[in-house]
């Protein structure tokens, strides 16, 4: 009874004090300070990109469908989730699982490299990784954070040796940058929004450079809990009230300073579009920004074709008097002369004689147009988002369909796999700089060694996508094995980018492909020379059998 009391009471001065201007409620994060105002817009247009991500948006998907009893009835339009697909398809070509990681050193052994990849499979890196891109496809941007964790018990002491390094990955509209270098974002602030007993809570976890020091402080905000409304700016993006950090997140500290770090603690990284809606912003633009308008016309198109068969159905017009229900004059029972629950069936009340008669009146459908209409959008689509031509095609049975073909280094999809994964590269090199300076500043140590000792004698990294993915295996070899055959690529060089091998890997191969063809030569003419002697064939003894065989004969006679 005591906490609810309060609870009020310091819910009453809370808004006492937005009235007096002694506290301020805050609408956005733009009104905290320190985020710059220009890319308030741009946020703005992630809304929508977000919405259409998750395949409803209420402005374009909500529309007036007036009857005769309501001429104010809403539906919502039926939709392909293009924007989904188009993500989708584009992620799953970009990353693969196979993708490699590499951290080298001077030596032969490599536990720093050991370290990184026990750190990025504790954090379902491999898995995860996909799943980001396609988001960051969708909303034009993402982030990845790393910070090291404690795990403490019931009573708040932490646990010893439970500290690890973790992961998080971010969406565009829970990163805003506040400072970036020639397009490389240096500093920033994280939102993560929680709901509980009736509030969202906001926490804004700020990252910021001050000379040779770097500063993560944190503030948290409270509103009231609100249902949001589908497709529309949602409740929770709303901050309110500054609220005690402490009394969400009791072991959080509100700022923390680090020295010793030569890179920022997160990665951010954008899809490779030039962003035409701020040119000043280092943020990128959804894979879809300028493809709006062809998006909500694929959906206009999906929503008819499949009305198309709702409304198309078949329909027989008839006299309202044969529904009715008529007095059979021999039998004395009730009766109709059609079957009035059959939805086949519209009665026409008319006095008219030549509306009286029964019509059959089946519309012919419309398949073949709106198919073609749907697959006229997508080419289009395909060439806004940089996609080849005939990418993505509709047919009526299998809705939306992905080409199987292989992928030239000439097509638009090719170039546009290639661009996308330099920008996974750049972040994925980042955060791997990240975790080895985290690991060197708490002093990790990894099988003995100490990250902190080998990373003092620096390190290189390098990341190396699988590809084969993109391009038909078969036919690849198939090119290969021509080139080799006409003398235009030596056999080395096919092992490595064909099969891929290493150097090394490929050397060892073609010396015991040479060792074996030796061997397998001295073993043919062995056998040769067995089968010969097992048949009595050999030449030097084949005069003496066949003397002795003509002494026999003629002992005989």
């Amino acid at each position: 009874m005591l906490e609810k009391f309060k609870e009020k009471v310091k819910n009453w001065m809370q808004k006492a004090g937005a009235d007096t201007g002694l506290s301020k409620e805050f609408k956005d994060i733009f009104e905290v300070g320190g985020v710059p105002a220009f890319n308030q817009f741009y946020y703005f247009g992630i809304f929508i990109w977000k919405y259409l991500y998750k395949g409803f948006y209420s402005p374009w998907h909500r529309i007036l469908a007036p009857t005769i009893e309501n001429p104010r009835n809403q539906r919502d339009l039926e939709r392909m989730d293009t924007a989904k697909a188009i993500c989708a398809e584009l992620a799953g070509l970009v990353w693969s699982e196979q993708c490699e990681v590499h951290v080298s050193q001077e030596g032969a052994e490599q536990p720093l490299e050991e370290f990184v990849h026990d750190v990025l499979a504790k954090n379902g890196f491999w898995t995860k990784m996909q799943e980001h891109i396609e988001q960051v496809l969708a909303l034009g941007g993402g982030a990845i954070k790393a910070w090291y964790e404690v795990k403490r018990d019931s009573q708040g002491n932490e646990i010893p040796g439970s500290g690890r390094i973790r992961l998080g990955f971010c969406m565009a509209d829970q990163f805003v940058p506040t400072a970036w270098d020639n397009a490389q974002v240096t500093d920033g602030v994280f939102i993560s929004r929680e709901a509980k007993d009736g509030y969202y809570y906001t926490r804004l976890e700020w990252h910021k450079w001050d000379g040779l020091t770097y500063y993560i402080s944190n503030e948290a905000f409270r509103t009231e809990y609100k249902q949001p409304n589908p497709g529309m700016t949602e409740s929770q993006d709303i901050l309110g009230f500054r609220y005690p950090l402490n009394e969400i997140y009791p072991f959080l500290n509100e700022k923390t300073s680090l020295q010793g770090l030569t890179t920022s603690l997160f990665a951010y990284y954008r899809t490779a579009i030039a962003n035409n809606i701020d040119d000043n912003s280092p943020l990128g633009v959804s894979l879809y920004a300028n493809a709006l308008s062809t998006l909500k016309a694929l959906d206009i198109c999906y929503d008819s074709f499949i009305r198309e068969f709702r409304l198309g159905k078949k329909r027989i017009i008839v006299p309202a008097q044969c529904i009715r229900m008529v007095i059979d004059p021999v039998t004395g029972e009730s009766r109709r002369y059609f079957d009035a629950t059959d939805e086949a069936y519209e009665a026409l009340s008319t006095d008219s004689p030549e509306s009286l008669k029964i019509q059959d009146n089946s519309v012919e459908l419309r398949i073949d147009e709106h198919e073609r209409a749907i697959n006229a959008f997508l080419s289009i689509l395909c060439l806004q988002v940089g996609f080849s031509a005939g990418t993505f095609t509709f047919d009526r049975a299998t809705g939306l369909k992905t080409a199987t073909e292989v992928i030239s280094e000439n097509s638009k999809t090719y170039k546009t796999i290639k661009a996308q994964q330099l920008q996974v590269k750049m972040a994925i090199a980042k955060i791997v700089d990240a975790i080895v300076q985290i690991a060197s500043l708490y002093d990790l140590e990894w099988n003995g060694y100490k990250i902190r000792v080998l990373a003092a004698q620096g390190w290189e990294i390098k990341v190396v996508f699988d590809d084969s993915i993109l391009q038909d295996r078969q036919t690849n070899i198939n090119e290969g094995i021509l080139l080799t055959t006409n003398g235009l690529m030596s056999k080395k060089r096919f092992l490595m980018e064909k099969l891929g091998y290493t150097e090394e890997e490929a050397l060892q191969e073609l010396e015991e492909i040479a060792n074996e063809g030796n061997v397998s030569v001295s073993a043919f003419d062995l056998v040769d020379q067995a089968s010969q002697e097992g048949s009595g064939l050999n030449p030097n003894t084949e005069p003496e059998a066949k003397e002795e065989d003509e002494e026999a004969a003629e002992d005989e006679a």
